[in-house]
C-alpha cells in the first residue's frame, strides 16, 4: 500500500518526468511522510523505522535505520534506566525540509518524540539530537495513531533577532504533552534549547480540552504571511461526530492571538464531514474558469490558490469525495468571523455566527468599532481563539467521490488543466487520467487517445497522433489538439444531401465536428471510394465533388442502394474522418428495369413535371417531358404513383391522409415488360382547406397556393375552386373561451383569449379589454387566428366583465363568458409539519383560491419552494428540501403568490422536523416470492404520508441501479412502526444483486441488513390418512432462511391448521378435524382427496393430498354380545363395592378443589386489580418524569454516599462533611505539605509500595482497606488515568494470586483487598452519566412502584412488616382489618390550599406524617423536606384541636400499644394542620403527657402496633379454649404468602424494564467494554482460566459490584429515603439479580427459600438476558486505551474541583503516619523508591504536616 500512496504523490512533485516508464520505490515497511527538497529534486521517504534518500528517479541514494529500539512509554528519556523498556518500532510522525542550513527535520514516536535533524545532503550524518533536554523538547507523539502536522516559519524575537523555527500542530496522545499548536526553535537562544516550544499560548496548549475535542491534524501550509492548519475535531458533545475545520494565524504572531478555526462542508449536508488528506495549488485555467462559472466564490483566477481536500463520511465502510476551496474564499469567511467577533457581538445577520469551544466564558464577542483595521492579528485583550458555528461553514460539492477510503491527495496542473492524484487506504490509486503520461503515444487513433481520459494527452488534429499538448506543432490554435478528457475527435455528422441517386452527380456538404481552420500550407482532400477531389472548407463544413456516375459502385443484389466510404484528408497522409455516402438506386428495387445496355448512355427518361403545387379537389393536368423517349415508340405506359411520405411503392389509386400537403411520384412502367423506367416526376399534393378554419387562418396562407376564403362555403378553397371571383373581408373575431375565468384584484397574470379570426399577424391586434381594464399584449404568445395572450392590469374591488379585443379594420369581438376580479384568501393549511427532506403534499384552503391558473401560481414555505400538483377549489402542493441545519424549524410563513402582483400569507404556519430516522428493523429476510411482514422501527414516521418499499436489482461493479424494480406501498404505520408485505421479486442477476429501500416521501434509506432467498422446495408426499388429532410433517429445503412457524399458512383443503414447529428441512402441522364439512377444491377430482397447502407469504405450494381416516363399523349383533354384556356385568359387581369408598373422598376432592380454584382465582383477581390500581396510581408519578423531576444526586453528594456512607461514622464522616480540625496559624503549611503529598501519591512506585506495605499490616483489616480505597479514589480523581493504571497493575498480581492457587473463580467476590474496592469505585465513576441517562428512571420507577404498593396495606412500625411485600421474613402475618381515609391537610403558615392526602386508619400518627410530607412536599426532594419530628399534627374535630402523638396515656391498651388515627375516632375527610416546631421534642409534649410517663412508655419493650408480642398471645390461648378463638389471635403465616406473588406481579413490569434498561441496552458504557476487554485479555493468557470463570470474574466486578449496590441502595444516587420495609423488597429484587449473573443452576425444592421460589420461572429469562448481554460487550468495537483515557480525563475534569481532595489527602496521610516506620523501610528497601528519593520525599512532608523527627 505504501508505494502505491508514493507513486501518486511523486507523480506532481517530482520535477523530472520520464518518458520511458515508471519509477517506483518500495519500502518494506509503512510509508508514513513524503517531502522533497525543491533546490536539489531529491525526495526523502519517513517510514516505519527507517528514512530513505532518494534522488529525482526515486533511486536510493541513502538510508537510516530509526528502530526498532528499546523504548517505554511510561519511561522518560534517556531511558537507559527504565525497566518497562521493551523494543518498539519508530514511526515517523513528522518530516521537514529546512533548506537554509541544509537540514532535515526527523521526529518519530520513540523516547516522547524527540526530533532530530539530519544533513540534506547524507542523511546518515546527524547535525543534532540530544534525549536528555526533557520534556520542553517533546515534539511529535509516542503514540503511532496521533497525527502530527508543520510547516517551517520564522521568529523575530523582541530584540529583533530572527530565528528559523518550525510551527506544529499534533492531536492529543495520552503520554504526550498537551500542547495543540507549538512553535519550535532550530538553535540555542539565550535559555532556549533546539526544539523547545518558545510560544506560550494557553489558548491553545491547555490541557482541559485536548480529550474532548480528538484533533486530527491532517495537513498544514503558509501562504502569504498566514500559517494554515487543516484538522478534524468533535464538537465536544457525547456523540463525537468529526468535523473539517481549517485554522489560520498570523506568521509573526508569536502569541496565537489571530488563532481562529472555520469549518468546511463537504457534499450535500456536510456528508463527507471528516478530513483525510489535503493539498494546496494553484488551478489550471479551465478549473478557475468552471470555479468563477459557478458563481460560488466570485471570479477565481489561474494563480489563486485552491486548497483540495479529500475527506470521508462516519460509517463504518466509509465513503470519500474529493471538495475544492478557494484560498481567498477561506480568508474572506475567516475574516466575516473575526469581525461578528469584533464589532457585532458574535451574529452574522441575526445569527450566531462566532464559537469558541476552548472557553467557558460566556461573553466571548465585542461591540467595538474600528478593531479589526487596528488589530488584523489580534491582541491580548481581543476574544481568542474564535471558531465559526455550523452554520456558517464554508460549503462546496464534491466533484468526485468513490466508496473507497481517499487517504492521499496531490494536484498538478498540465498546460491549463488540472491533475488530481488520489490514494485510497487499500493501495489504489485514482486520478482523473487513470494511466501515465508517457503512454500517450502508444496509442494510434483519436478513439483509443480519448478513452484515456488522460489531462496530459490530447489528439493532434494535422499529425495524427496522441501527444501531450506541448509535443503538438499548432497545439495554441483552436481545436488543433483535441483534450483527451472532453473525449470529442474529429468526425463527420452529416451530408447535404443526405444521400443522392446513383444517377446523379453534383458537389456534396460534408458536416464535420471538431474540425480545426486548415489554410496556409495545409491541404485538405476528400476520398469517395476509389475517386479523389479537392475540398473546400467553411466554418465547420467540407465541400467535395462526389464521384462521377461510371465511378460509383454497382448496387449490391436485392437492395436499391450503395454506400460508399468516405474519408477526409489533411496534406494527403493524415485521416480527419470518415464515413460512408448513400447513393439509391430505384430501378434496383422491385419490378424495377434497368436501363438495357444496348443502349449506352441514351437511356429514356421522365422529367420535369408541370405544375409542381397541385390542389387537392381540383381537376389538374400535369405535363412532363422526357428525353430519348424513341426507344419506347407505340408502346402502351402505365402511370403509378409513389407517396414519399410513406416510403413505399404504391398503385394506380392511393389515400390522402388530409395533411396540408403531401409529396407524390409518378413514375412509368412499359406494359408489356412491367419494367419501370427512370422517373423524376415529383409534385406536391396541397389542401387548403387543412388546418385553416376560419378567414384569419386561411388568409395567412403562403400565397404559392392561391388559397382564399370562400364566402359561399364558409370555408378556405382553392380560388378556382370557390364562386365569387373576389375575396372579402373577414367577419368579426368570435371568442370562444377565456383562461383562466378569475384574476386577483392586483392583476399580474395572463389571461389566454381562444377564437376565431383573432388576426393574421401579431400587428392585427389593436387593443384588448379584460372587465373593462386595459390588458396588455403579449405578443411573443400570439397564435395566428385562433389564440391572443394579454396580461390584466389591477382594479381597486371585485367585479366581473366581458372580454373584447379589437382587430385592425376596425372589427371586434366579444367573449360570451365573463372574467371576474376577485381576492384570493388562503386560510389553512393541513398538515402544518413535515420533514426536512421535503415531498409533503399540503393542502392550503380557503375561499376564491382557484383564481388565476396554475402556471401564475408560485408558492413558498419559508423560502422553500412548494411545487403545485392540483389546483381546483383547493390548492395541494409538494414542499422541497429546507435546507437550513436548524430543524425542527421556526414557525414558518406559506405565502401563495399570484402571478407579479398578489401574494398572501396563510395564516397558519409550517414547520419542517428532522427527517424520519430508521432504527431498525424485522425480519431481515424474505423470500422471493415476498409477502412477508416487515416491520420497521425508528422515529417520526407520523410526519410521512406516502411510505413504500422498493427493492431493486443493481450492478455490483458499476453502482448503477438496474431498470429492475419492486415496490409496494405501506400496510401500516404509526410515528414509531411501519409495516409493509416484502415485493416480490423477478430475479434475473442473482439474488445478491437485491438492495431494498424504504422510500418516505422525499427520503429514500436503505434497509441494511436484507437479504432475498430463493423459495422453499418442498418435496412431493404421498398421500395422507389422518384422523381427528394429527401431525402432518411436510419436507423439504430452505423454509427457515426467511419464514417462521409464526408467520406459516397451512390449509387442507380450504381449512387452516395450525404451523406448530419450522425447521429448515421440515415443518410439523397440528391438524384437528374440523365440526363442519371440508370445502373440496374444485380440481380435485377425487372427493376423498384434500390439498394439503402451503402458504409462505405471498408464495403457495401444494405439497400433496390428505384423505381423512374412514371409521368402519361393526354389526350390533356382534357388538352386543362381545361388549356390552360382559360389561354390564363387570359394572354392576364393581360399582357397589366402590361407590361407597368413593364417594366420601370425592366430597373431599371436590372440597379441596374449589378451594384451591376459588384461591387461584382469588390470587390471579388480586394480582391483575392490584397491578392495574398501581399503573393507575404511579401514572401521577411517573407522567412528568423527566431528569429534571427524578431526584438525581449530583456527582459529589452521590460519591460520597457509594465511597463513605457505609463508613462506620456513616453521614458524619469528615469526608462527607469536609470539616477538617486544622488550626488557622498551620493551614498554609499543610495545604502545600499535602500538594507535595499528591505529587508523591502520583509516583506509581510509591504508592504501589504505599499500598502493598499496609496491606502487609495484620492491623489493616477489610473496612480499613475499603476505606483507605475510597479515600485513594478521591485524591487520585484528578488524574483518573494514573488511577485506572494503578488498579491494572494491582489487579494483575492479584489475578496472578488467585491464578496461581489454583482457584481463580473467588477472585473478585469479595471486597477484601484495596484493588477490589478502587474497582468498586471505579465502575461507580464511570457509570455515573449512564445511570443519569439510561438505568436511572426505571430504577427510580421500581423504587417507587416498590413503595407505593408498600404504603397501600398496613405496616406495623415496630416489628418492620408489611402486608405487601416481596420478602417472606416481612410478611405481616395477621390479617389486619382497614380501610382507606382521605384527609384534608393543611399547612400551616402556607395558605388555605387543602392537600388531599390518603392514609389508612391502622396508620400510627407518624406514618400519617411521612404519607402527609411526602404529598404536600412531593415536588421537593427528601433533604429538602422537613422531618417527621419536626412537626406536629393537630387533628380539628370541632372549634378545638387536638395534638396527635403516637404515644400518650391515653392510648394505653393493658399498657401496651402505640396509639393510632383510628384510636382517636378521626373519620373520612376530616381536617388536619401540619405544622413545624423548633425543637422536636416539643410535639411529644403536649396535653397531659409529662417527660417521665412517656418515657416510661418508650422505655417499655412490650410496645407494639399491629402484631401483639408472643408472650400475649400465650396468655390469650389460655383464656380461650374454642379453636375459633384460637385461630381468630394467631394466623397461620404461610397462608399469606400468596400475597407475595400478588406483590410479584403488580411489580413485574418495572423490575423487567429495570433489567432491560441495564442488560438490553443499546447503549454500553465504555468503562464496561474496557474493562471487560482487559479480563478477556488476561484470561488468554492464563491456561486453567475457562469461559465460567471468565464470566463469574465479570460478574463480579459489574453486577455484584455495582448493580446490586445501587438496587439495595437507591440513595446512593437519588435524594430519596429507604425504609425497612422497601429494603427488604429491594433485597429479594437484588438476589434474582445477582442469581441470574451465575452459571449454577438452582435446583428448587419445597424447602427452598421463599423469594427463590418466587422468580424461579423468570431467572432463565434474566440469565439468557445476561448472557446475552455479556457476549454483545464482546463482539463490540474494542475501546482503545487512548479513548478510555479521553472518557476518564473527561470526567476528571467535569468534577474534580467538587471533592474534598484536600481532606481525602489528609485522611490518606493518617494512614502513612501511622505506619510511617514500616513505609520508610520498605522504601528504603525499594531501588525504584531509591532512585527516585521517595524515602525523602515523605520524610519531609511528614514534617511538615506533624513534626516528625527525621534524617533530614
Amino acid at each position: 500500500m505504501a508505494w502505491w500512496t508514493l507513486a501518486a504523490l511523486l507523480l506532481c512533485l517530482s520535477i523530472v518526468c520520464c518518458e520511458e516508464s515508471i519509477e517506483e520505490f518500495t519500502s518494506s515497511t509503512l510509508i508514513n511522510n513524503v517531502v522533497q527538497d525543491p533546490l536539489t529534486g531529491r525526495i526523502y521517504v519517513g517510514a516505519v523505522n527507517a528514512i530513505y534518500q532518494l534522488d529525482s528517479l526515486l533511486k536510493q541514494e541513502k538510508k537510516v535505520e530509526t528502530g526498532p529500539k528499546r523504548d517505554s512509554r511510561h519511561c522518560t528519556p534517556p531511558i537507559q534506566s527504565c525497566h518497562d523498556a521493551k523494543w518498539t518500532d519508530n514511526t515517523n510522525k513528522l518530516l521537514l525540509v529546512h533548506p537554509s542550513n541544509g537540514s532535515l527535520i526527523v521526529c518519530g514516536s520513540l523516547f516522547k518524540g524527540i526530533c532530530s535533524l539530519q544533513n540534506l545532503s547524507n542523511i546518515n550524518q546527524m547535525i543534532y539530537y540530544s534525549d536528555s533536554k526533557g520534556e520542553k523538547t517533546y515534539v511529535a507523539s509516542s503514540e503511532e495513531m496521533v497525527s502530527v502536522v508543520g510547516v517551517m516559519s520564522t521568529f523575530t524575537k523582541e530584540s529583533k533577532d530572527t530565528f528559523d523555527v518550525f510551527v506544529v500542530g499534533k492531536g492529543y496522545g495520552s503520554q504526550d504533552n498537551t500542547k495543540l499548536i507549538s512553535t519550535r526553535i532550530l538553535q540555542d537562544f539565550d535559555d532556549w534549547v533546539v526544539f523547545e516550544n518558545i510560544v506560550e499560548a494557553s489558548a491553545v496548549q491547555a490541557t482541559p480540552f485536548v480529550q474532548k475535542y480528538m484533533h486530527n491534524f491532517r495537513y498544514s501550509f503558509k501562504e502569504s504571511g498566514f500559517i494554515y492548519f487543516l484538522f478534524t475535531r468533535t464538537r465536544g458533545v457525547p456523540d463525537n461526530k468529526n468535523f473539517t475545520f481549517i485554522s489560520r494565524l498570523c506568521e509573526d504572531d508569536h502569541h496565537y492571538y489571530s488563532y481562529t478555526e472555520l469549518q468546511l462542508s463537504c457534499g450535500p449536508n456536510n456528508l463527507y464531514n471528516k478530513a483525510q488528506a489535503a493539498f494546496i495549488s494553484s488551478p489550471g485555467e479551465k478549473l478557475a474558469q468552471y470555479l468563477s462559472a459557478s458563481g460560488q466564490y466570485g471570479q477565481v483566477q489561474s494563480q489563486d490558490k485552491i486548497l483540495f481536500v479529500a475527506s470521508s463520511t462516519d460509517e463504518d465502510k466509509p465513503r470519500s469525495g474529493l471538495c475544492m476551496y478557494p484560498l481567498r474564499s477561506i480568508n474572506q469567511q475567516i475574516m466575516e468571523i473575526i469581525s461578528a467577533c469584533y464589532t457585532k457581538n458574535g451574529k452574522i445577520g441575526n445569527k450566531i455566527a462566532v464559537d469558541s469551544p476552548y472557553t467557558t466564558s460566556n461573553q466571548l464577542c465585542l461591540n467595538a468599532q474600528d478593531t479589526l483595521i487596528k488589530y488584523k492579528c489580534g491582541a491580548d485583550f481581543l476574544p481568542s481563539p474564535l471558531a465559526s458555528t455550523p452554520d456558517f461553514a464554508l460549503p462546496a460539492q464534491a466533484v468526485h467521490t468513490t466508496t473507497d477510503l481517499l487517504t492521499a491527495v496531490a494536484i498538478a496542473v498540465e498546460t491549463e488543466h488540472t491533475v488530481a492524484f488520489l490514494g485510497t487506504s487499500n493501495g489504489k490509486m485514482y486520478h482523473i487520467s487513470m494511466v501515465p503520461v508517457e503512454k500517450c503515444d502508444m496509442k494510434k487513433d483519436c478513439k483509443s487517445c480519448m478513452d484515456l481520459k488522460d489531462p496530459y494527452c490530447g489528439w493532434c488534429v494535422l499529425e495524427g497522433r496522441c501527444t501531450r499538448k506541448s509535443d503538438c506543432r499548432k497545439a495554441g490554435e483552436e481545436k488543433h489538439w483535441l483534450w483527451s478528457p472532453q473525449k470529442q475527435c474529429v468526425e463527420i455528422t452529416s451530408f447535404q444531401p443526405p444521400n443522392l441517386s446513383c444517377r446523379k452527380t453534383q458537389k456534396v456538404d460534408i458536416n464535420v465536428v471538431s474540425l480545426p481552420s486548415i489554410g496556409g500550407d495545409d491541404s485538405l482532400k476528400c476520398i469517395f471510394g476509389n475517386s479523389e477531389s479537392e475540398a473546400q472548407m467553411s466554418d465547420s463544413t467540407v465541400t467535395c465533388d462526389l464521384p462521377k456516375v461510371t465511378e460509383i459502385p454497382v448496387t449490391p443484389r436485392n437492395k436499391d442502394f450503395v454506400q460508399v466510404p468516405v474519408k477526409i484528408f489533411v496534406n494527403d497522409e493524415v485521416e480527419l474522418a470518415s464515413s460512408y455516402f448513400t447513393f439509391y438506386n430505384c430501378m434496383a428495387a422491385s419490378g424495377w428495369g434497368g436501363c438495357p445496355s444496348q443502349h449506352g448512355n441514351k437511356c429514356p427518361v421522365f422529367e420535369n413535371p408541370h405544375p409542381s403545387l397541385i390542389p387537392v379537389g381540383y381537376e389538374t393536368s400535369i405535363e412532363f417531358t422526357g428525353e430519348n423517349l424513341h426507344v419506347y415508340e407505340v408502346k402502351d405506359f402505365f402511370l403509378y404513383i409513389y407517396l414519399l411520405t410513406n416510403n413505399c411503392c404504391g398503385s394506380e389509386h392511393f389515400a390522402y391522409d388530409e395533411a396540408q400537403t403531401v409529396n407524390v411520384l409518378f413514375y412509368i412502367k412499359d406494359a408489356k415488360t412491367d419494367k419501370k423506367i427512370d422517373s423524376k416526376l415529383n409534385v406536391t399534393l396541397y389542401n387548403c382547406a387543412m388546418g385553416r378554419e376560419d378567414c384569419s387562418l386561411c388568409k395567412s396562407a403562403d400565397p404559392i397556393y392561391k388559397c382564399m376564403w370562400c364566402d359561399e362555403t364558409k370555408s378556405c378553397e382553392y380560388q378556382k375552386r370557390c364562386r365569387s371571383a373576389e375575396e372579402s373581408d373577414c367577419p368579426n373575431p368570435e371568442i370562444t373561451d377565456i383562461i383562466p375565468r378569475y384574476g386577483p384584484l392586483k392583476g399580474g397574470i395572463s389571461v389566454t383569449i381562444k377564437g376565431s379570426n383573432l388576426g393574421i399577424v401579431k400587428e392585427d391586434i389593436e387593443s384588448i379589454t379584460v372587465a373593462g381594464q386595459p390588458c396588455m399584449h403579449q405578443e411573443e404568445k400570439y397564435s395566428v387566428s385562433t389564440s391572443v395572450v394579454c396580461e390584466i392590469s389591477g382594479v381597486e374591488q371585485k367585479h366581473s366583465g366581458v372580454v373584447e379585443v379589437k382587430v385592425k379594420g376596425g372589427k371586434s369581438g366579444t367573449s360570451s363568458v365573463v372574467f371576474t376580479y376577485r381576492d384570493p384568501r388562503p386560510e389553512r393549511v393541513q398538515p402544518n409539519r413535515g420533514p426536512q427532506a421535503g415531498g409533503t403534499l399540503i393542502t392550503i384552503t380557503g375561499t376564491d383560491l382557484e383564481t388565476g391558473s396554475k402556471d401564475d401560481l408560485n408558492i413558498t414555505v419559508g423560502g422553500v419552494v412548494c411545487i403545485v400538483e392540483t389546483f381546483q377549489k383547493n390548492i395541494t402542493c409538494k414542499t422541497g428540501q429546507y435546507k437550513v441545519q436548524k430543524v425542527p424549524s421556526d414557525n414558518l410563513t406559506v405565502t401563495v403568490r399570484y402571478g407579479k402582483n398578489t401574494t398572501k400569507d396563510v395564516p397558519t404556519p409550517f414547520r419542517f422536523f428532522e427527517n424520519p430516522k430508521l432504527d431498525h428493523h424485522y425480519p431481515e429476510t424474505s423470500f422471493v416470492c415476498g409477502g412477508r411482514k416487515i416491520f420497521i422501527i425508528g422515529t417520526g414516521f407520523d410526519l410521512i404520508q406516502n411510505a413504500a418499499m422498493k427493492v431493486v436489482s443493481s450492478s455490483e461493479q458499476s453502482g448503477v441501479t438496474s431498470p429492475l424494480k419492486f415496490e409496494v406501498e405501506v400496510k401500516g404505520k404509526n410515528d414509531t412502526v411501519m409495516q409493509f408485505s416484502s415485493p416480490t421479486v423477478k430475479v434475473t442477476d442473482g439474488i445478491a444483486s437485491l438492495r431494498a429501500f424504504i422510500i418516505m416521501d422525499n427520503i429514500e434509506l436503505e434497509l441494511k441488513p436484507f437479504d432475498y432467498h430463493p423459495d422453499p422446495t418442498f418435496e412431493e408426499n404421498q398421500k395422507r390418512i389422518v384422523s381427528e388429532n394429527t401431525i402432518i410433517s411436510v419436507t423439504g429445503k430452505g423454509f427457515a432462511k426467511a419464514m417462521t412457524a409464526q408467520e406459516a399458512e397451512a390449509f387442507v383443503g380450504d381449512v387452516s391448521c395450525v404451523v406448530s414447529t419450522l425447521q429448515d428441512d421440515k415443518l410439523f402441522l397440528d391438524w384437528t378435524q374440523p365440526s363442519s364439512h371440508f370445502k373440496r377444491p374444485k380440481r380435485d377430482t377425487n372427493s376423498d382427496l384434500l390439498e394439503l397447502k402451503i402458504k409462505f407469504g405471498h408464495g403457495q405450494w401444494i405439497v400433496g393430498s390428505v384423505e381423512y381416516e374412514k371409521k368402519t363399523e361393526a354389526p350390533l349383533d356382534i357388538i352386543i354380545p362381545a361388549v356390552i354384556a360382559p360389561m354390564v356385568v363387570i359394572i354392576i359387581v364393581s360399582v357397589y363395592c366402590y361407590r361407597r369408598k368413593s364417594q366420601q373422598a370425592e366430597r373431599e376432592y371436590e372440597k379441596v378443589k374449589h378451594q384451591l380454584e376459588n384461591l387461584e382465582e382469588s390470587v390471579r383477581d388480586r394480582c391483575k386489580k392490584e397491578f392495574t390500581d398501581l399503573m393507575i396510581e404511579m401514572e401521577d408519578h411517573t407522567s412528568d418524569l423527566s431528569e429534571a423531576r427524578i431526584p438525581f444526586l449530583d456527582y459529589k453528594t452521590y460519591t460520597d454516599r457509594v465511597f463513605f456512607l457505609p463508613s462506620k461514622d456513616g453521614a458524619n464522616d469528615v469526608m462527607i462533611t469536609g470539616k477538617l480540625d486544622i488550626p488557622e496559624a498551620r493551614r498554609a503549611t499543610v495545604t502545600q505539605a499535602l500538594n507535595q503529598f499528591s505529587n508523591l501519591l502520583n509516583s506509581k512506585p510509591f504508592l504501589i509500595n504505599f499500598i502493598r506495605t499496609l496491606e502487609g499490616r495484620p492491623d489493616f483489616n477489610a473496612r480499613s482497606r475499603g476505606y483507605f480505597a475510597s479515600l485513594l479514589t478521591v485524591a487520585l480523581h484528578g488524574k483518573l488515568e494514573y488511577y485506572t493504571d494503578i488498579m491494572r497493575t494491582l489487579l494483575l498480581e492479584l489475578m496472578e494470586q488467585y491464578v496461581q492457587s489454583k482457584n481463580p473463580k473467588l477472585m473478585l467476590r469479595r471486597s477484601e483487598t484495596v484493588v477490589e474496592r478502587m474497582l468498586c469505585n471505579w465502575m461507580s465513576i464511570c457509570l455515573y452519566q449512564f445511570l443519569k441517562d439510561s438505568a436511572g428512571e426505571p430504577l427510580y420507577k421500581l423504587f417507587k412502584a416498590i413503595k407505593h404498593q408498600v404504603e397501600k396495606g398496613p405496616v406495623d412500625a415496630v416489628v418492620k412488616k408489611a402486608k405487601y411485600t416481596l420478602n417472606d421474613t416481612g410478611l405481616l402475618g395477621d390479617d389486619v382489618e382497614y380501610c382507606t381515609l382521605t384527609l384534608q391537610v393543611l399547612v400551616h403558615g402556607e395558605g388555605p390550599d387543602v392537600t388531599l392526602v390518603k392514609v389508612l386508619n391502622c396508620d400510627t400518627v407518624s406514618q400519617v406524617k411521612e404519607k402527609i410530607i411526602e404529598q404536600v412536599y412531593k415536588n421537593l426532594p427528601y433533604s429538602q423536606r422537613p422531618k417527621v419530628e419536626s412537626v406536629t399534627l393537630e387533628w380539628r374535630p370541632g372549634s378545638t384541636g387536638q395534638i396527635l402523638s403516637d404515644l400518650d396515656l391515653t392510648s394505653l391498651r393493658n399498657g401496651r400499644i402505640a396509639s393510632n388515627v383510628l384510636v382517636f375516632q378521626v373519620r373520612d375527610n376530616a381536617t388536619l394542620v401540619l405544622s413545624r416546631v423548633l425543637h422536636p421534642l416539643q410535639s411529644y409534649d403536649q396535653h397531659q403527657d409529662s417527660h417521665e410517663e412517656r418515657n416510661a412508655l418508650l422505655e417499655d419493650d412490650k410496645v407494639f402496633h399491629l402484631v401483639r408480642p408472643a408472650e400475649e398471645l400465650d396468655e390469650v390461648k389460655s383464656k380461650r379454649g374454642s379453636m375459633k378463638d384460637k385461630s381468630m389471635t394467631k394466623a397461620i403465616t404461610e397462608l399469606y404468602l400468596t400475597r407475595l406473588l400478588s406483590v410479584k406481579g403488580t411489580l413485574q413490569q418495572f423490575v423487567d424494564d429495570f433489567f432491560r434498561s441495564v442488560l438490553c441496552s443499546s447503549v454500553v458504557p465504555p468503562a464496561v467494554k474496557y474493562f471487560f476487554d482487559f479480563l478477556d485479555e488476561q484470561a488468554q493468557k492464563h491456561d486453567n482460566v475457562d469461559d465460567e470463570t471468565i464470566h463469574i470474574w465479570k460478574t463480579n466486578s459489574l453486577p455484584l459490584r455495582f448493580w446490586v449496590n445501587i438496587l439495595k441502595n437507591p440513595h446512593f444516587i437519588f435524594d430519596v429515603h429507604v425504609n425497612e420495609v422497601v429494603d427488604a423488597s429491594l433485597s429479594v429484587i437484588a438476589q434474582t439479580f445477582m442469581d441470574a449473573c451465575t452459571k449454577s443452576e438452582h435446583k428448587l425444592s419445597r424447602d427452598s427459600p421463599s423469594n427463590k421460589l418466587l422468580y424461579a420461572k423468570e431467572i432463565s429469562t434474566y440469565k439468557k438476558m445476561v448472557d446475552d448481554y455479556y457476549k454483545g460487550i464482546r463482539q463490540m468495537v474494542p475501546v482503545s486505551d487512548q479513548d478510555m483515557n479521553t472518557h476518564l480525563a473527561e470526567v476528571s475534569r467535569s468534577h474534580t474541583d467538587k471533592l474534598n481532595t484536600q481532606v481525602a489527602l489528609h485522611q490518606l496521610y493518617q494512614y502513612a503516619s501511622k505506619y510511617y516506620d514500616v513505609i520508610i523501610t520498605s522504601l528504603d528497601e525499594d531501588p525504584a523508591a531509591q532512585n527516585k528519593q521517595l524515602t525523602l520525599r515523605l520524610q519531609q512532608i511528614a514534617a511538615a504536616l506533624e513534626n516528625k523527627v527525621t534524617d533530614l
